[in-house]
């Protein structure tokens, strides 16, 4: 059975409940990273997001006192996401969206891959937990696999029952 969850940050609250910019100092920290204002505010960010988000939902969760520029703010989600603790991933708008790697994920050194549930008329991100079974294709002798994607795209529960569809499950 597949069980889906929004993106969010649940599981930080068992690490530092309520504050984010706690929870992402103590990340980057066990990353062995400098712990930088842009680095911090855009990672509590991500930690606080109930969903992905694009550059622009960003920059407008971002505290105006904090004065991260656009450009900033790109470089550091890239680089959270070259460190593990984001992912990105791109929609059917062609725009990208960032979330949080889960904390358990985050702290390993492969991340847990799983599926992803994108909603075509919310624009929700949801995770799918898979029982066991890997989204890793099989792939020829020598090739190595270094990322694999799979997002299901459809019509959330919460959409169906708002449009009377009968297909949403």
């Amino acid at each position: 059975m597949t069980r889906t969850t929004p993106h969010a940050a649940a599981s930080d609250d068992a690490v530092m409940p309520g504050d984010p910019l706690a929870a992402a100092q103590l990340r980057l920290r066990q990353l062995g990273a400098r712990v930088t204002q842009p680095r911090l505010a855009i990672l509590a960010c991500l930690i606080e997001a109930p969903e992905p988000l694009t550059h622009q939902a960003v920059i407008d969760h971002l505290p105006a006192e904090g004065d991260v520029d656009r450009v900033t703010v790109y470089r550091v989600l890239d680089w959270l996401v070259d460190q593990g603790l984001a992912q990105k991933r791109a929609g059917s708008d062609r725009v990208f969206r960032f979330s949080l790697v889960e904390h358990e994920a985050a702290r390993a050194e492969v991340h847990r891959q799983h599926s992803h549930f994108h909603c075509t008329r919310c624009d929700r991100t949801f995770c799918l937990e898979s029982a066991g079974k890997s989204v890793a294709p099989r792939v020829p002798n020598g090739f190595a696999i270094e990322h694999v994607e799979l997002t299901v795209n459809g019509i959330c529960a919460e959409c169906g029952r708002s449009h009377g569809d009968a297909s949403a499950h």
